[in-house]
C-alpha cells in the first residue's frame, strides 16, 4: 500500500507554529531563533519509504505543483533532500487525508507526501511588511528578509544587532519570524580611511579607475602615468624618491560596501594592500566598481628585490592578470629606480588569447581556461551548462542573477581543487556552477 501523507510535525517548531508543535528551546535574537535552528515541517516518520530515491525530481516536481497550486489551501512545494528527495506539498488549513488519497492515484508508487504548515505565503508576507516598515522607522539598517512557509517563519536579516534592532522586534513575540544577525560588539567599525601607517602615507584615493589593478612608480614621470591610469584628478603629490616609491591599488568593491585600506603589508617577496569591506554584514551588491588608492612606500619596508605587488595576499583572479605587477629589481636601496620594462605584468597569469573550445559531451582540460557557448535549456528553471566532463552543471546556490544570453560565449575556469564546481565568466561576471550527480539533467 502506498503511504502518501500525515499532519505536519516539526521538531524544535518555529515560534507561531500550530498548537501542538513543540518550540525552538534555542536562545535567539529578541527572543527569536535563528534561522539556521528552524527545521523545515515534515509528515510522520512512518511514512518516508526508503524507495523511491530521488536526485532531482524536476519533472515530477513540475507536475505536482500544476496540480497542487489549484487546490485549496496550497503553500509551497519543494524536494526534501534529508527524505530522499521525497516531494513535499505544503498546505495550510485543507483537507490532507483526501489531497493524499488524490495524490495515490494520480503518482502511484511516487514519494510524494503532503503536510500542514501553520502560515501561508501572504501571511509570512505581511508579517514581513510590518517588521520592516518598524524597523525603517526606527532607523535600523537590515540586510533583507526571506519567507520560509516551509519552516513555519519568514526571516529578518539584520546585519548588525542593535538595542534599537532589539527593542523594535520585542514588539512581534510571539510572531513567526526567525532572525539573523551579528552582535554589536563583534561587527566591523566605520572608520575614516587613514591617512598613514606603519611604512606609508596616501597620496590620493578616489572611487575611479581600474579594478583589479596595481602599479609601481620610481620617477616622477612614472608617477604622471599612475596617477593618470588611477583617475585621480589635480597633480600627484610630492614623493620623496630617495626614501619612498609609490604604489598604485586598484580596488574593487560591491556598491553598497566601500573599501577601505587600512596600510601596506610584506610577506617574504610580496608586498599587498590590508583592504577592508566594513558594510559586508548587510551584504554587498554583485557588481564590481573600483577605487583607486595611491600611497607612497617607505623603502625600508619593501622586500629584497625583485618582488610582486598585488592587491591581497591570495592570487590574482583568473582573467585579471593586471592586478599583480612585477618589479625585477631591488628598490629596498635609497634612490633606487626601475626601469618601465622592470614594472610588469606576470606571464604566468595572462590569459592565451584563444583558449580551447569545449562543447556538450567533452572532458574538461585539467586547470585550464575552456571557451564555450552557453545554452539555454527551457526545461530546466536553473541555468545549466553541459555535460562536461560526464556531468551537467548547476548554477550554485546564492549567485548573482544569470543574465547571459543564449548563445553567449562563456569562458570556464575549473575552481582549483575542487571536482565539483567550475568558474563561468562572461566580461563582466564570474558565477559558480556545481557538478549535478550523475545522471542528472536539471538541478
Amino acid at each position: 500500500m502506498l503511504l502518501v501523507s500525515a499532519c505536519g510535525t516539526q521538531t524544535g517548531a518555529g515560534p507561531g507554529a500550530s498548537e501542538g508543535t513543540p518550540a525552538v528551546t534555542t536562545e535567539g535574537i529578541a527572543g527569536f531563533p535563528a534561522c539556521a535552528d528552524v527545521p523545515q515541517f515534515r509528515a510522520d516518520e512512518s511514512l518516508y519509504r526508503d524507495e523511491p530515491v530521488y536526485g532531482n525530481a524536476d519533472e515530477l516536481v513540475q507536475d505536482v505543483h500544476e496540480w497542487a497550486a489549484a487546490q485549496p489551501g496550497f503553500v509551497e512545494v519543494g524536494l526534501d533532500r534529508e527524505r530522499n528527495g521525497w516531494v513535499t506539498v505544503w498546505v495550510k488549513d485543507a483537507d490532507v487525508e483526501a489531497m493524499s488519497e488524490q495524490i495515490a492515484e494520480r503518482w502511484p508508487g511516487e514519494g510524494i507526501v503532503v503536510v500542514e504548515v501553520p502560515w501561508t505565503v501572504g501571511e509570512l508576507q505581511s508579517l514581513v511588511t510590518e517588521v520592516t516598515a518598524a524597523l525603517d522607522q526606527a532607523g535600523v539598517r537590515t540586510g533583507g528578509s526571506a519567507l520560509m512557509p516551509h519552516h513555519g517563519v519568514a526571516e529578518i536579516s539584520l546585519g548588525v544587532i542593535t538595542p534599537e534592532a532589539e527593542e523594535v522586534l520585542a514588539r512581534f513575540v510571539g510572531r513567526p519570524l526567525c532572525v539573523e544577525g551579528i552582535p554589536a560588539d563583534d561587527a566591523p567599525k566605520e572608520k575614516d580611511q587613514p591617512l598613514a601607517g606603519e611604512g606609508w602615507r596616501l597620496l590620493g584615493e578616489d572611487e575611479t579607475g581600474e579594478a583589479y589593478r596595481s602599479g609601481v612608480a620610481t620617477t616622477d614621470a612614472q608617477l604622471d602615468q599612475l596617477w593618470a591610469l588611477a583617475g585621480l584628478e589635480g597633480e600627484p603629490s610630492t614623493v620623496d624618491w630617495e626614501s619612498e616609491i609609490a604604489v598604485w591599488f586598484g580596488a574593487v568593491y560591491g556598491s553598497g560596501c566601500p573599501v577601505r585600506m587600512e596600510g601596506v603589508i610584506v610577506e617574504g617577496d610580496l608586498l599587498h594592500a590590508d583592504l577592508v569591506v566594513p558594510n559586508a554584514v548587510y551584504g554587498c551588491n554583485d557588481d564590481a566598481n573600483p577605487h583607486a588608492f595611491v600611497v607612497a612606500v617607505e623603502r625600508q619596508l619593501l622586500p629584497e628585490g625583485p618582488f610582486r605587488v598585488q592587491l591581497e595576499a591570495r592570487d590574482p583572479y583568473p582573467g585579471t592578470a593586471e592586478e599583480r605587477t612585477v618589479v625585477d629589481v631591488d628598490l629596498s636601496a635609497l634612490g633606487s629606480t626601475a626601469t618601465d620594462e622592470q614594472l610588469h605584468l606576470d606571464p604566468t597569469l595572462l590569459i592565451p588569447a584563444e583558449p580551447p573550445l569545449v562543447t556538450d559531451g567533452d572532458a574538461l582540460h585539467g586547470d585550464e581556461a575552456m571557451r564555450y557557448l552557453y545554452r539555454d535549456d527551457p526545461g530546466c528553471e536553473v541555468p545549466t551548462l553541459g555535460p562536461l566532463d560526464g556531468s551537467v552543471w548547476r548554477l550554485a546556490d546564492r549567485e548573482a542573477p544569470w543574465d547571459v544570453e543564449n548563445g553567449e560565449e562563456l569562458t570556464l575556469y575549473p575552481l582549483g581543487g575542487e571536482d565539483d564546481q567550475i568558474i563561468a565568466s562572461t566580461q563582466q561576471m564570474d558565477w559558480i556552477f556545481a557538478r549535478l550527480p550523475q545522471g542528472s539533467t536539471c538541478p
